[in-house]
């Protein structure tokens, strides 16, 4: 009977991706609570712009070479996986190379800490997205296995070790170490770098190139306010603020994350027009309960999980609380965008969601601070995610009535469905 339930339970991507959220969001509790205590507002803030740094420059210097693996597995590509994971051995062999001397030669903390990680970073990005087209569910495990690792490190640095810098950034290469090593494990093979096939790159280089610059508008409409928050001069505890506001709204993104992820391995394989539909249906209903939980529990959530320093980051989750349902709907179309290599609506439609970012944050965070930052990010999400809905419709030509509605027969599916697990 127990091996009936655990292979139901985890017989099902999506069943099991959501559950791995819903776990990853209890450990993930307890991980906020010592690390917010453990660094406090300040030290907080000082370890959001570096993460913000090192984020885009692993962005920028994986020039989106795994992003083009599913449309080439999907076309029947030989030896994919091969050729794409000894590109990846070589980038990892030069950038590592390169970090040193730029460590060295920058005279920065910021900067040092930054060209050291990026290496690792930039691998554990490719190879998770590897793993993510490749075994969805495995994936999930790998996710997991990093957040109770780092769990683990930074309970045991709470009780004993005084706040630094230094272990909060190690614990971003503690995650990606373990990326790395258990996908690799999975994979079955490490790329040769000496055997990485040039003609293959620059075959892929302009589709990665586009993809690059897609992924980098995405990071910036996520993470541009932390940056210019520090570079218009606002305290590091004021942006330490924010990064907790960030941090608690993000949790209403659970659903359309897990959906995302199944989605992507889903429309490598098949048109998952049907598929995304249904999703987005789906979305709606249990994004609006998470959000409204949010709205009602999160001020106590900061208080016991954050201490009483942190209180002031709660108008910033209410604000940005109100953007989550419009990009969940662009995390969920823009996957059967790239699985279709429709990069020109993409990009273009991101591009208008930065632009917009960047420009409200100009003007806002001068008047309003940390909560007009937040105020941009609501702009730049609704553009954004009401864009890409209103392509989806027109295109995919999806009466508007099915992302919001369903069927007799759905619900009877949905039912059944529910019944059986």
């Amino acid at each position: 009977m127990k091996h009936s339930i655990l292979s139901r339970v985890t017989g099902n991507d999506y069943t099991f991706t959501v559950l791995t959220k819903v776990v990853s969001l209890a450990v993930g509790l307890v991980a906020t609570s010592f690390s917010s205590r453990y660094l406090g507002p300040a030290l907080m803030g000082d370890y959001a712009y570096i993460n913000t740094l090192l984020t885009t420059v692993a962005v920028v210097a994986n020039f989106g070479l795994y992003q083009p693996y599913p449309y080439y597995k999907r076309q029947g590509e030989a030896d994919a996986l091969g050729k794409f994971l000894r590109i990846f051995s070589l980038q990892y062999l030069a950038y590592t190379a390169l970090g040193l001397l730029l460590a060295v030669a920058l005279g920065s903390f910021t900067l040092a800490a930054v060209c050291l990680i990026a290496p690792v970073q930039v691998l554990a990005n490719q190879l998770s997205f590897m793993i993510m087209v490749e075994d969805v569910k495995y994936k999930n495990v790998v996710f997991l296995t990093a957040r109770f690792t780092n769990t683990a490190i930074i309970t045991l640095a709470f009780l004993t070790l005084a706040p630094s810098l230094i272990v909060a950034l190690g614990l971003v290469v503690v995650g990606d170490v373990i990326t790395v090593v258990m996908a690799l494990r999975r994979l079955g093979r490490v790329g040769n770098p000496l055997k990485a096939d040039m003609g293959f790159l620059r075959k892929i280089f302009g589709f990665g190139l586009v993809s690059m610059l897609t992924t980098l508008l995405l990071t910036l409409n996520y993470r541009l306010d932390i940056a210019m928050l520090t570079w218009m001069g606002v305290g590091s505890a004021q942006v330490g603020y924010y990064q907790a506001g960030i941090g608690l709204a993000e949790y209403g993104w659970i659903i359309s994350d897990a959906f995302r992820e199944v989605l992507f391995s889903r429309t490598v394989r098949a048109d998952a027009v049907q598929n995304v539909t249904f999703s987005l249906k789906i979305n709606f209903y249990i994004t609006l309960a998470i959000v409204a939980g949010i709205v009602l529990l999160g001020k106590p959530a900061i208080l016991i999980l954050r201490g009483a320093a942190f209180l002031p980051s709660y108008r910033v989750t209410v604000i940005l609380l109100t953007g989550v349902l419009s990009m969940s709907y662009f995390k969920l179309i823009g996957t059967l965008l790239l699985a279709e290599g429709r990069k020109g609506p993409y990009l273009a439609m991101l591009s208008a969601s930065v632009a917009i970012n960047a420009a409200a944050n100009w003007l806002t965070i001068p008047v309003w601070g940390i909560d007009g930052a937040a105020v941009a990010s609501v702009l730049s999400y609704t553009v954004a995610g009401a864009a890409f809905l209103v392509y989806f419709l027109r295109v995919y030509r999806v009466p508007a009535a099915q992302v919001f509605v369903f069927r007799r027969q759905e619900l009877a599916a949905l039912r059944a469905r529910l019944r059986r697990r």
